[in-house]
């Protein structure tokens, strides 16, 4: 007989109660019945001991991996800004329970005497399964590890998007198109202000022009000079002496005219040239005008879409600057930078997947890999549970097969006897069905005094059994502890003759049926 020790000393009840529960919980993370972990012999030696140790350390991984998954998913939420602190917990522990039911549900999966193609499946489904908790549980020891450079990497990030923020509004307003324009009236401006300070292409023809007319004239003057000098003298002469002379007057009149004549060329020139520069400064004036006019529209323009863009670039930078305080998502992205940018990282950030992924794998891989004798015990079960029910499922089958086939050969007798008979078969069905029921119950009476008596003897035996127990109790108070070996007696064979009751009305029962 096999007996499981799950009795105490009453001093060390409540330590031992909580040792119960703990293995019970060990061996339920494990997906094992804790009786047949705790199971002993009658020396008190554990039955299985190496298998014992085997199922109570996967429990404790499954545990671990849980509390770890857990620690990680909290932290995540923690780092969000809408989050509370509670509801991080909360969550936390959610997902610490989730990750122990598919733990345990995959643990339960597995079977160590499966095919190797099986094996080979249940490995990369399980492993996906286990990467993915694995990666949980690294985030936040790879963030904590690296605060520094993700903070200044999201420091980084939001300045990169406040810069195209400003560049974005500023193309949405159309500012880089105006000041382009304002930069072009500008160097029209200048243009036209070089244009003022020289003078217009063509003039200098006209120069040109009006020089050689006073070289021409200064030619006619020198000759005229000559003429009119003589003249002049004898016209100053003649005054002197009171006598004018009318000739030579007109002869001084007509060369003065003649000078003016040859000058007047020259002086028409000098008007044309003069005229030229002046509608050239006219004109260049004019296009200066309509450039300033243009100007101070552009740079109107521009004032207005500085203030549109400054408004759309703080509403923006706002978000911006929200962003980049929002926790995870910002240390999502610094550590997706981190890891795609800086190699020591990527390094880090695979060093310890890879660890993590291990451990995580060590109880798959051992469920998987080592067979010890609670393996051999659940699968005899399992095999055994499975002959059973295939055992019960073909005598079902036969036995509706079998009544099937009875009620047809029956349906073809009764309708050949009714062919053939006339009434005696009624008859004899009658006599048949009140033997029947007489003989039912003739049993069912037997059966009933059967179990009073087997009831009566069960009562017999228990009352037996407790005045047996209150005599072992005194005992143990009078010999300090020790029990006597004719009372151990006593209890194994009443407890024998409890069996031996409960067998017999087990029988009676099934002999009925």
């Amino acid at each position: 007989m096999h007996a499981s020790v799950n009795s105490v000393p009453a001093s060390h009840s409540g330590s031992g109660q909580w040792r119960r529960a703990a293995l019970s919980f060990l061996a339920l993370s494990a997906a094992v019945p804790v009786e047949v972990l705790e199971e002993r012999d009658q020396q008190g030696v554990y039955r299985f001991m190496r298998g014992r140790h085997k199922y109570y350390g996967i429990g404790s991984l499954v545990i671990f991996f849980a509390l770890f998954s857990g620690y990680g998913m909290g932290h995540m939420l923690a780092t969000m800004s809408t989050i509370s602190a509670w509801g991080a917990v909360t969550a936390g522990m959610i997902w610490a329970v989730f990750q122990w039911c598919l733990e345990r549900q995959m643990l339960i999966s597995i079977r160590a005497d499966a095919a190797w193609w099986k094996k080979l499946f249940g490995l990369s489904w399980r492993g996906l399964l286990a990467l993915l908790s694995a990666s949980t549980m690294v985030y936040p020891f790879f963030v904590e590890s690296n605060r520094a450079e993700i903070d200044v990497k999201v420091g980084e990030m939001a300045r990169t998007r406040l810069i195209d923020n400003v560049q974005s509004a500023q193309l949405a307003v159309g500012l880089p198109a105006l000041r382009q324009d304002a930069t072009r009236v500008e160097g029209a401006i200048k243009q036209v202000d070089v244009a003022l300070a020289s003078e217009p292409p063509d003039l200098a023809a006209y120069r040109q022009r009006a020089k050689l007319c006073w070289q021409t004239f200064a030619k006619n003057d020198l000759a005229i000079q000559r003429q009119l000098r003589p003249l002049m003298l004898q016209k100053n002469a003649a005054a002197s002496v009171a006598a004018p002379d009318a000739l030579l007057d007109a002869k001084i009149d007509a060369l003065n005219q003649k000078l003016n004549a040859a000058k007047a060329p020259c002086q028409n020139a000098d008007s044309l040239v003069m005229s030229k520069l002046l509608e050239w400064k006219l004109q260049k004036n004019a296009e200066k005008k309509v450039l300033l006019n243009e100007q101070k529209q552009v740079q109107g323009h521009i004032a207005e879409a500085k203030q549109k863009e400054l408004s759309l670039s703080e509403s923006q930078e706002k978000k911006i600057t929200l962003a980049a305080q929002s926790g995870f998502a910002a240390d999502f992205a610094a550590v997706a930078d981190l890891v795609r940018n800086d190699a020591n990282r990527r390094f880090q950030l695979i060093w310890w997947l890879t660890w993590f992924f291990a451990i995580e794998m060590v109880a798959i891989l051992v469920k998987f890999t080592s067979t010890t004798d609670v393996d051999l015990r659940l699968n005899s079960m399992e095999v055994a549970a499975q002959d059973q029910i295939s055992a019960q499922l073909q005598t079902q089958q036969e036995q509706i097969a079998t009544q099937r086939l009875q009620a047809s050969m029956q349906a073809k007798g009764e309708q050949a006897v009714w062919l053939e008979d006339d009434g005696q078969m009624a008859q004899a069905r009658l006599r048949l069905e009140q033997e029947l029921e007489t003989q039912l119950h003739r049993e069912l009476s037997e059966l009933d005094m059967g179990l009073c008596l087997s009831v009566e003897a069960l009562k017999l035996h228990l009352s037996q059994l407790d005045a047996i127990q209150q005599l072992k109790n005194n005992s143990m108070v009078l010999n300090a502890g020790g029990v006597d070996p004719r009372i151990e007696n006593m209890v194994q064979e009443t407890i024998a003759k409890i069996l031996d009751s409960l067998s017999g009305m087990r029988r009676s029962v099934a002999k009925a049926l």
